[in-house]
């Protein structure tokens, strides 16, 4: 069960919190923010994704190149160093808030609130699906799938797995799927902005990079503050529904 409305949690946060949405650092809050506070954030994106470039050519034999989508760009932290090796970058995000702050900004990339048409040779999602409830973050997965150009390089970010002290609360005196049931409705109750953690089921997501024609993957292991996942790192080779 879903619980509730995330896409409704990132727009209320893109208006709200759109900087500390991304990184949950006191610094990027809206009263802490500073002209500093702001360089030091959008300076986390160039590095990142240099060694993110910089492990994809290794797994892949090739660095990203041509039509490239960031996937829930947010206000643009990694959308722009994608473009120093893209032709073509296009940022797609749920939040105007977060979107008009991206396009502020101007440079190289374009961002828009709808899901552009393929093909991609690189298509790019982190710290995203975690927010997304995994039935439906599947079938989104999927869809971004299709969209890959024979050849095309993926680099996806799922939560899979999290620390004992990152779990749901318990809710005394519930068990079994009395206790999902009550952690669905708690949620329900969560005012908008509320930030999920969701995991994944790692064989469903290699599954889907199977049949998408990704045959060969290689996971890079996160931990963000116990909430554990993976950045998976791959090139699609072989024909869909083939693999």
């Amino acid at each position: 069960m879903a619980g509730r409305d995330t896409d409704a949690d990132w727009r209320a946060l893109g208006t709200s919190e759109p900087y500390w949405g991304v990184i949950s650092h006191p610094n990027y809050r809206r009263e802490n923010l500073s002209d500093q506070h702001l360089a030091d954030f959008y300076s986390t994106g160039g590095p990142f994704m240099a060694q993110l470039v910089r492990d994809l050519e290794r797994v892949t034999g090739a660095r990203p190149a041509g039509r490239a989508l960031d996937f829930g760009c947010g206000v643009g932290r990694l959308t722009e160093p994608m473009a120093d090796y893209a032709r073509e970058v296009v940022g797609y995000d749920i939040s105007p808030g977060m979107l008009a702050l991206a396009r502020q900004r101007g440079g190289r990339a374009t961002y828009s609130a709808e899901l552009p048409a393929g093909p991609f040779d690189w298509i790019n999602s982190f710290i995203v699906f975690q927010h997304i409830p995994p039935t439906r973050g599947m079938a989104l997965i999927e869809n971004l799938l299709a969209r890959l150009a024979p050849g095309g390089a993926i680099s996806l970010h799922v939560t899979v797995w999290r620390s004992a002290n990152r779990e749901p609360p318990r809710f005394a005196g519930w068990s079994g799927p009395a206790r999902t049931l009550r952690h669905w409705l708690w949620l329900r109750t969560q005012p908008a902005g509320h930030i999920q953690m969701y995991d994944y089921d790692l064989s469903a997501v290699v599954q889907a990079l199977n049949r998408a024609g990704i045959g060969e993957a290689t996971l890079v292991a996160t931990d963000h503050d116990g909430h554990h996942g993976v950045i998976i790192l791959g090139r699609k080779t072989a024909p869909a529904g083939l693999a």
